[in-house]
């Protein structure tokens, strides 16, 4: 008889098994939805236009309340889903989501009640993206970690951005914008199979006591060690750990023990997607402004999201190459800079888009590997809050981006230098992580009973 089951082992050295398969996959389309929903304002916006006639400052609002919602989602959710469970916050956010899409395919009618519905469906996606990060590294086997991790949530999100383009030119041009939201409904679909299917992160599960259900999960994912588990003594989280419910606040990622990871976190996270947005919000402009025509623009940005896609995934697979995630980010967020500076010197020229495909490349996948970090570099207790506060606080970063490198431009309009100003904030970016050890990314680790007080009160 097996004395005692240490959870966190288990799942850490569990081999990729039909139960991560089939995770995956319902993660992947989840995303898919979140990425389709989040891609598709800019395709009914235009729609919405010739419906109602807002004004410009509406028009702002109307796109501006999406952004509101993401960033309140993603720190509410962190807090909640520390509380409640990450199934429970996951449903209420697919269902949400589902809802919002159904009332603006079928109920809004005015400028005002499309920019309260997509406060709400803006929040729900604020939820789905840092939930799933979380999800996602409390299962995933430690030597694939971030291969896996970053598969699952880069395809769906990458083919939802792609599929809202598509959706927006062939049935919202076609038939109004409403359709649009009419296929953002099936969402519908995924709510019900999950509502049936999703479970409870067995992590969370074990922090909460409920060692039946964390056997019961176990043993589907593991079903090898199903007999081990039937017949164990006991099951632990970790070896040195007393389990008990446990509240996490901000204060506490400021503590001197999250203090250092928080601080890198935030600071690299703000600048990657202050890179991220200001790249894809303004180059289709700055390439055409020397002399490379509107579908060459539009053809840049969509080769960004192609080579975004593979970079995520190889930059994934070479943090688990050298065991490493800081290497990983270090590596690709200066070259990521150089390529930004080869964009300013040759952007006016044919060979740009080699450029162009490896800023893609090389940007997001550091903030891939960025994601996962973030989720690592927090306990369980504490993962969902640290997570959903550094989003929210990375995505300042990207409503900024846009913004100052307009400002910058008003300055000097010459691309190459809101070229070197973005392989500026890459460098910094990399120089932040630089300061990341090893050990501060804590996936398989307990909480130190110096902070047990300070979390149940």
């Amino acid at each position: 008889m097996t004395a005692v089951i240490n959870v966190r082992d288990e799942l850490g050295e569990a081999p990729i098994s039909r139960f991560h398969w089939i995770f995956g996959l319902l993660v992947t389309v989840i995303m898919l939805f979140d990425g389709y929903d989040l891609f598709n304002a800019a395709y009914v916006i235009p729609l919405v236009r010739a419906t109602w006639q807002p004004s410009p400052t509406m028009i702002g609002v109307m796109l501006s309340s999406g952004i509101v919602g993401l960033t309140l989602g993603s720190v509410l959710q962190g807090f909640l889903a520390d509380r409640f469970g990450r199934r429970k916050i996951m449903l209420l956010a697919l269902w949400v989501l589902t809802a919002c899409n159904v009332l603006l395919a079928f109920t809004v009618d005015s400028p005002l009640s499309f920019t309260i519905c997509r406060l709400i469906l803006g929040t729900a996606l604020g939820m789905i993206t840092p939930l799933v990060m979380t999800y996602i590294n409390e299962l995933t086997p430690r030597k694939s970690a971030n291969t896996y991790t970053i598969l699952v949530f880069m395809i769906g999100f990458s083919i939802g951005g792609i599929l809202a383009g598509v959706i927006g030119i062939v049935l919202g041009q076609s038939y109004g914008w409403q359709w649009i939201y009419v296929v953002g409904a099936l969402c519908l679909v995924v709510s019900i199979v999950a509502q049936f299917w999703f479970p409870e992160s067995i992590q969370f599960l074990a922090l909460r006591n409920d060692w039946v259900q964390v056997q019961k999960l176990l043993a589907r994912l593991r079903p090898e060690r199903a007999e081990a588990y039937k017949n164990a003594q006991s099951f632990v989280l970790s070896q040195d750990e007393k389990q008990g419910k446990k509240r996490a606040s901000v204060l506490t990622l400021l503590s001197p023990m999250y203090r250092r990871r928080t601080i890198i976190s935030w600071s690299a996270g703000f600048l990657s997607l202050f890179c991220i947005h200001g790249l894809t919000g303004w180059l289709p402009t700055l390439v055409i402004q020397k002399g490379q025509t509107i579908s060459s623009g539009f053809a840049f940005g969509s080769l960004i999201m192609v080579t975004s896609l593979f970079g995520s995934i190889a930059c994934g697979w070479f943090a688990d190459r050298v065991n490493s995630r800081v290497i990983s980010m270090v590596v690709a967020y200066l070259a990521a800079a150089v390529s930004m500076v080869c964009l300013g010197m040759y952007i006016g020229k044919s060979n740009v888009v080699i450029f162009v495909a490896a800023a893609g490349f090389f940007v997001f996948g550091a903030q891939a590997v960025l994601n996962n970090f973030q989720a690592m570099s927090y306990h369980t207790e504490i993962r969902g809050t640290g997570v959903g506060v550094a989003v929210a606080l990375n995505r300042v970063g990207g409503i900024l981006g846009p913004f100052l490198i307009g400002l910058l431009r008003s300055i000097n309009p010459d691309p190459k230098y809101t070229f070197l100003g973005l392989a500026g904030a890459l460098v910094l970016a990399a120089i932040c992580i630089s300061f990341g050890r090893r050990n501060m990314e804590w996936s398989q680790t307990s909480l130190p009973a110096s902070l047990e007080n300070s979390l149940q009160q």
